[in-house]
């Protein structure tokens, strides 16, 4: 009888120490595994030998875990590339009204410059100057938002009046353009609840961005139905819906010789600002013309 126990407690020894082994077996190929993915650009998982549920288990939960690493591996990728355009693009962008300066500076301090080309050149350096200041402060602006170091004050808001002030203060620029916009909106008044401030640099930048790059036929209108719509139309022949989807990323340019002087933040700042008022907007081709819908809650 103690010889049978003792075969029996022999033979539960020699299973655990063969699963022990097995187990130790199908660890080291894991981690052998690990090393391997850690150091190569593969798409290689973890795969065993030997199946056993808890070292399945095991398996299944670290290849959840590799292809969380290449997701974010890929998206910092991503992000890295297109922050090292962004920094190549701002760079351009100041580069050129500052060399303009120093260009025309140059041709100031020339002996043969008369006193009527002189003038010319201050007239144009004090443009590029401005110009200058008008991108640094869309920075300014942008970082702010972005940080949420630009507080809101919500309140009852008359849309109709903001816009047609707004649409006001570019009269003139309009006019040198060579055209007026169409404008549609009811006689009665509509309201949504956000901040005027904002409200106001939303319509701003939207009409700036039809200045710098549309190039015709622009219409302006406000619907009321389940939501307040503002739209924004204009002819715009060079663009299809893939560009148009882009305009509201930040230093996005569809002029791809950035030659317009801006800095591509003008829509970022308008997507923030409708975000924080809790809206939506959205850009859209049809039929040749290039729609932004502005859209708030009632």
């Amino acid at each position: 009888m103690l010889w049978l126990i003792i075969i029996i407690l022999l033979l539960v020894i020699g299973v655990l120490s063969a699963y022990i082994l097995l187990y130790k077996k199908e660890i080291r190929n894991i981690a052998k595994k690990l090393q391997f993915i850690k150091d190569n650009d593969t798409n290689m998982k973890i795969d065993l030998q030997i199946k056993m549920k808890e070292i399945n288990e095991l398996a299944i939960q670290l290849n959840h875990i590799i292809d969380y690493y290449k997701t974010e591996k890929i998206a910092i990728s991503k992000a890295q590339h297109e922050f090292k355009e962004e920094i190549t693009n701002i760079s351009h962008d100041l580069r050129t009204p500052l060399t303009s300066i120093a260009g025309y500076v140059q041709m100031l301090e020339s002996e043969k410059t008369s006193k009527e080309k002189k003038a010319e050149y201050y007239s144009i350096i004090t443009r590029r100057i401005e110009t200058l200041i008008a991108m640094l402060d869309d920075f300014f602006e942008f970082t702010r938002i972005e940080s949420d170091e630009y507080p809101l004050q919500f309140e009852k808001v008359n849309v109709n009046n903001v816009l047609t002030n707004v649409i006001s203060l570019f009269y003139h620029d309009f006019i040198s353009k060579g055209e007026e916009p169409s404008i549609q909106m009811p006689s009665t008044p509509i309201y949504i609840y956000g901040d005027k401030d904002a409200l106001t640099r939303i319509f701003q930048n939207l009409i700036k961005n039809y200045l710098n790059h549309g190039t015709g036929n622009i219409s302006i209108s406000v619907k009321e139905e389940k939501h307040v719509c503002i739209s924004f139309k204009n002819y715009a022949l060079n663009i299809d819906n893939e560009e148009a989807e882009r305009l509201f990323e930040r230093f996005y340019i569809a002029d791809k010789s950035r030659s317009k002087k801006t800095t591509g933040l003008g829509l970022a700042i308008v997507k923030n600002l409708v975000t924080k008022m809790n809206g939506e907007i959205e850009a859209y081709v049809e039929d040749s013309f290039l729609i932004i819908d502005v859209i708030f809650k009632l």
